[in-house]
C-alpha cells in the first residue's frame, strides 16, 4: 500500500475486529487481576481451546435447561392430575398383579419387587418434587392397593420431552419459553466480557471516529461485530440452537439449524448488546454508565453460571412454585413453538423455525443499528446527560452525621456503580461458591443449625469477596483521603463498618427466615445472630488490611501471600462451630478473629505511610501481637507432636507423662525461643518482663536509698496481692464448678473427665507438673508479657484487657473459661499496675497450686 492511501472498508473492519480482540485479552487478564488479586498466569493457545470448550458446555447446559423447563412442566400438569409418576418395571408390575391371578407364575416376583420398589420410588418422588418420604410412600400404597395402575404413568409416557411439545400444556411451553428468552438475555449482556471497569468514560468509537481518515461505516461496523471476534462465549453460542432442534426435529436438523439459524441469532445478540453499551456510554451520565454497565455485565456473567445448574433444580422449582406458574401460563407464551417451527397441526417445521428466527434476528439488528445511531449522533453533538444531582430542598437526614459514615453514604448515592462494586459481583461469587458447597447447602432446610452455618459461610465468604475487591474497584479515587485530616486509617475503618452492615443484613434475612422455620430454636438463632455480629466486623476489618495501592494505569499492587493466609484465621471456626454445634469452637473462632484483626491492623499502621514506596516501609516495633500469636500456636503445636511420639512410642500408660514432658519441654524452649528471637531485634528481657512506660516513674526523683527501699516494698506488696488473688480467684472457681454441675450434662462431663484422668497412669501428677512449674510463667511471658502489652498498645483500656483474656480461655477447656479469663484479666491489671510480670506469675501459681490440690 502507498504512503498515503486510504485504507479500505474491509480493511479497516478486519484491523478494528484485531485490535477488538487484543483488547479484549488484555481486559480479561485484568479482570482475572481484579478477581484473584495476583497476576494472571498467561496459557496462551491453551487457555483459548480451554475457554472455547468451556463456553460449548455452557450453552449445551443452556439447552438443557430448556428441555429441563418442558420436562417439569409436562411433570407439573401430570401430578395436578393425582398421578405418580414412576419408573416403568414398577408399573408393569402392578399391572402383572392386576393381570394374573395369585396363583400364576410371575405374581410373588412381582409382589417382591413391589415391596423394595414403594421406598424407592418415594424417594425419587421426593427428589424430584419434594415433601416427605413417609408421606409419599403411604400414599403411593394406598393408590395402588385401591385404583391399581390407573394412577401411576411411567416417566417415559409423562415426560415426552421436547418432541411433544404440541401435546404438552401451558405449563410446558411457558416454562421452556422463559428459559429460552433467559439464554437471549444471557447472550445479549454478555458483551465483550466481564465488565469491572466501571469507571469508564471513553469509547474507543470516539478515537477512530475523530482521530483516523477511515470510512465511518467501517468504523461503525467493526464496533458492533466487536462482541463476536472478542468474546469467546459468542463463538459456541449456535451450540445452543443445535441441541434444541436436534431433539426436537433430528439430527440433521440439529446441524443445519447450528449453521442457518445460530449464527444470524448469535450476530444479532451481539449486536444488541453493543447498542446497548454504546447507548450508555454516549447517554448516560458518567456516574450512571459504569453502574448500567455493570449490572448488564452482571446479570450476563451470573446468568451464565446460573445455566450450569438450572437444569437440575428445575424439577423441584417448578413444584414449589406451581401456583406462580398455573398464573403465569394463562398468558400467550408461543416463544419456543415459533422458534423451533411449531405448526398448527403439531408438527415441527424446519423452514418454519428458520423463516421466524431471521425475522427476529434482522428485528434485533435494525433496532440495534437504529439505536446506535441515534446515540451516537446525539453523543457527538454534545447532548450528554446531566451528572449533578437535584438538590433535595427542605430535606435534611440524619443519618451519616460522623463525616466517615457520610461519605460511604455518599458514594451510593451520588455514584450508582457501587451497587455494583459493593453488591453484585461479590454476592454473585459468594453464591456460586455456596453452590460448591451445596452439600452443606442442601442439609440446610432440615435443621437451624444448618441453615444457620450456611448463612455464615456465606456472609463471611462475601465479606472476603468484597473487601479487596471493592478496595481494587475504587481505584486512585481511596487514596484521595490521603490528604484529608482524618486520615487514611480512619477511612477504611469506616469501610469495614459499612461492608460488616451489609453483610449482616444478608445474613439476618437468613437468619429470619430461620427463625420462621424453627420456632422452638428462636433464642438459640439468636446467640448466633449476636456471635455474628462480633464475627462480621472483625472480618471486615482484616479484609481492609489488604488495601494496596493502585497505579495510574489502574494496576493493584500484588497482597502478598502472608497477608492473605493470616487474614484466613479463624474465618471458617465460627460457622463450622454454628453447623456442628460445638460452641467452643464458634466462640474460639470469633476470638481469633479479632485478635487477628488487631495483629493485621498493627502491621498495616506500620505500612501507611510507605504506601507509595514500599521498598523502604519498616515493620512495627517488636514485640508485636503477630509474634504473640506465633509463639503460643508454636507452644501447642510442639507439645502435641511431643506428647504424640511418645505416646506412640511407650504406649497409653505413658499418656500423662508424656504431656507433662511434652509441655515443659516446649514451654521452655519456646520461651527461650522468643526471647532470643526478640533479644536479636533490641528487645531486651527486661522489657518483657518489666512495664516501662514513656512517662518517667516520680520516685525515680528520689536520692537512691530511699528509691529502692520504697520500690522494695511496692514490689513485696505487689507479689502479696497476688498470692492473695490467686487463692481468691481458687475459690471462686470452686463455687462455679459446684454451681455448673448442678446441670445434669455438665455433671456427666466433669465426672467422665475425672474417670478419664484415673485411668491413666500419672495423669493427675503430669497436670500438677504443668499447671504449677511450667504453665504459670510461659503462659505469663506469652500472654501477658506479649499478647496484652501488643492489644494494650493496639486497642487500649478494658476491650484489651477483656480481649487478652478472651484469648488466654480458649486456650483451655470450655468449662474452665470463666474461672481461666478472670484469672486471665486480672493478672493483665495486675500487670500493668505493678510493671511486673512475677505478681502475675504468682497469682497464676497459686490459683494453679489450690485448683490442683482441691480437685
Amino acid at each position: 500500500m502507498t504512503e498515503g492511501a486510504a485504507i479500505g472498508f474491509w480493511r479497516t473492519v478486519g484491523l478494528l475486529l484485531m485490535a477488538s480482540r487484543r483488547r479484549s485479552q488484555g481486559r480479561r487478564r485484568r479482570q482475572q487481576e481484579l478477581l484473584n488479586n495476583r497476576s494472571a498466569t498467561n496459557w496462551g493457545s491453551l487457555a483459548t481451546l480451554f475457554g472455547i470448550g468451556l463456553m460449548a458446555v455452557l450453552h449445551g447446559a443452556a439447552a438443557f435447561a430448556v428441555i429441563s423447563g418442558v420436562d417439569a412442566g409436562q411433570q407439573l400438569e401430570i401430578e395436578r392430575q393425582g398421578i405418580f409418576i414412576v419408573h416403568g418395571w414398577f408399573r408393569d408390575d402392578v399391572l402383572i398383579l392386576e393381570a394374573r391371578g395369585p396363583a400364576d407364575e410371575g405374581v410373588k416376583e412381582a409382589k417382591e419387587g413391589l415391596e423394595s420398589g414403594y421406598h424407592d420410588e418415594a424417594r425419587d418422588i421426593v427428589e424430584r418434587s419434594g415433601g416427605q418420604e413417609a408421606e409419599v410412600e403411604q400414599r403411593l400404597r394406598a393408590s395402588v392397593a385401591a385404583s391399581g395402575s390407573r394412577y401411576l404413568i411411567s416417566r417415559d409416557d409423562a415426560v415426552p420431552g421436547l418432541s411433544a411439545l404440541a401435546r404438552s400444556g401451558p405449563a410446558a411451553t411457558m416454562l421452556g419459553s422463559v428459559m429460552l428468552l433467559w439464554w437471549l438475555a444471557m447472550v445479549i449482556c454478555q458483551g465483550e466480557g466481564l465488565e469491572l471497569d466501571l469507571q469508564r468514560r471513553r469509547h474507543p468509537m470516539w478515537e477512530w471516529l475523530l482521530s483516523h481518515p477511515v470510512n465511518a461505516g467501517a468504523v461503525f461496523l467493526a464496533e458492533m461485530l466487536a462482541p463476536l471476534s472478542a468474546n469467546p462465549t459468542y463463538w459456541t453460542a449456535p451450540v445452543f440452537v443445535g441441541i434444541l432442534y436436534g431433539t426436537a426435529q433430528g439430527l440433521g436438523a440439529g446441524f443445519a439449524a447450528t449453521a442457518l439459524i445460530g449464527i444470524p441469532l448469535t450476530i444479532a445478540a451481539a449486536c444488541m448488546g453493543k447498542a446497548l453499551e454504546i447507548g450508555a456510554i454516549l447517554r448516560l451520565p458518567a456516574r450512571s454508565r459504569g453502574a448500567v454497565i455493570g449490572i448488564l455485565s452482571w446479570f450476563g456473567f451470573a446468568s451464565m453460571l446460573t445455566m450450569f445448574f438450572a437444569a437440575t433444580v428445575m424439577p423441584r422449582f417448578a413444584t414449589i412454585f406451581a401456583g406462580a406458574i398455573d398464573t403465569a401460563a394463562r398468558l400467550s407464551w408461543p416463544w419456543l413453538g415459533l422458534f423451533l417451527g411449531l405448526r398448527a397441526d403439531g408438527q415441527f417445521s424446519f423452514l418454519r423455525g428458520m423463516a421466524f428466527c431471521w425475522g427476529v434476528s434482522a428485528t434485533l439488528v435494525a433496532f440495534a443499528v437504529i439505536f446506535s445511531a441515534r446515540s451516537i449522533r446525539k453523543g457527538l453533538s454534545g447532548a450528554f446527560a446531566s451528572d449533578t444531582l437535584p438538590a433535595r430542598r427542605g430535606k435534611k437526614t440524619s443519618f451519616g452525621r460522623e463525616p466517615l459514615f457520610r461519605k460511604e453514604f455518599l458514594w451510593f448515592v451520588r455514584d450508582r456503580s457501587a451497587i455494583v462494586q459493593v453488591i453484585l459481583i461479590p454476592l454473585t461469587v459468594a453464591g456460586f461458591q455456596l453452590f460448591n458447597l451445596r452439600a452443606i447447602v442442601s442439609q440446610a432446610g432440615n435443621s437451624w443449625n444448618y441453615l444457620s452455618g450456611a448463612a455464615i459461610f456465606f456472609g463471611t465468604y462475601f465479606l472476603w469477596i468484597l473487601g479487596p475487591k471493592s478496595l481494587t474497584s475504587e481505584g486512585s479515587a481511596l487514596w484521595i483521603a490521603l490528604t484529608w485530616p482524618r486520615g487514611l486509617e480512619s477511612v477504611l475503618k469506616a469501610k469495614a463498618w459499612l461492608w460488616s452492615m451489609i453483610a449482616s443484613g444478608l445474613v439476618l434475612a437468613v437468619l429470619l427466615a430461620g427463625c420462621w422455620l424453627f420456632p422452638q430454636d428462636v433464642w438459640k438463632i439468636a446467640l448466633v445472630a449476636i456471635g455474628w455480629y462480633f464475627f462480621a466486623r472483625s472480618m471486615a476489618e482484616k479484609s481492609v488490611t489488604l488495601v494496596t495501592v493502585v497505579s495510574e494505569s489502574g494496576e493493584a499492587q500484588q497482597v502478598s501471600s502472608g497477608r492473605r493466609w493470616a487474614a484466613q484465621l479463624g474465618m471458617l471456626s465460627f460457622g463450622i462451630g454454628v453447623c456442628t454445634q460445638q460452641w467452643n469452637l464458634a466462640v474460639v473462632g470469633i476470638v481469633y478473629s479479632w485478635i487477628t484483626a488487631a495483629a493485621m491492623w498493627e502491621n498495616l499502621r506500620a505500612r501507611l505511610p510507605y504506601l507509595y514506596d514500599p521498598w523502604s516501609e519498616t515493620l512495627p516495633p517488636p514485640p508485636t501481637l503477630m509474634h504473640a500469636m506465633v509463639s503460643i500456636s508454636i507452644l501447642i503445636e510442639c507439645m502435641s507432636v511431643i506428647t504424640g511420639l511418645v505416646f506412640a512410642i511407650a504406649g497409653k500408660g505413658s499418656l500423662g507423662v508424656a504431656q507433662g514432658i511434652g509441655y515443659g519441654v516446649c514451654a521452655v524452649g519456646v520461651s527461650i525461643g522468643v526471647s532470643k528471637f526478640l533479644h536479636d531485634r533490641g528487645v531486651s528481657p527486661a522489657r518483657i518482663w518489666c512495664w516501662r512506660d514513656e512517662q518517667p516513674d516520680p520516685a525515680a526523683a528520689q536520692s537512691w536509698p530511699r528509691r529502692y527501699v520504697a520500690a522494695d516494698r511496692r514490689e513485696a506488696r505487689w507479689l502479696l496481692f497476688g498470692v492473695g488473688g490467686g487463692v481468691v480467684l481458687a475459690l471462686f472457681a470452686h463455687v462455679y464448678l459446684i454451681a455448673i454441675a448442678l446441670v445434669p450434662s455438665i455433671a456427666e462431663a466433669i465426672h467422665a473427665s475425672h474417670v478419664q484422668m484415673q485411668s491413666i497412669p500419672g495423669m493427675a501428677m503430669a497436670y500438677a507438673v504443668i499447671a504449677i512449674g511450667f504453665a504459670p510463667f510461659a503462659e505469663e511471658y506469652l500472654f501477658r508479657g506479649l499478647v496484652y502489652r501488643t492489644l494494650d498498645r493496639e486497642w487500649g483500656g478494658w476491650k484489651a484487657v477483656l480481649g487478652a483474656a478472651a484469648f488466654f480461655a480458649i486456650y483451655h477447656p470450655p468449662l474452665a473459661w470463666v474461672p481461666v479469663a478472670l484469672v486471665g484479666a486480672t493478672n493483665c491489671l495486675l500487670f500493668r499496675k505493678s510493671k511486673r510480670l512475677a505478681p502475675a506469675i504468682l497469682l497464676h501459681m497459686a490459683y494453679n497450686i489450690v485448683v490442683t490440690l482441691w480437685t
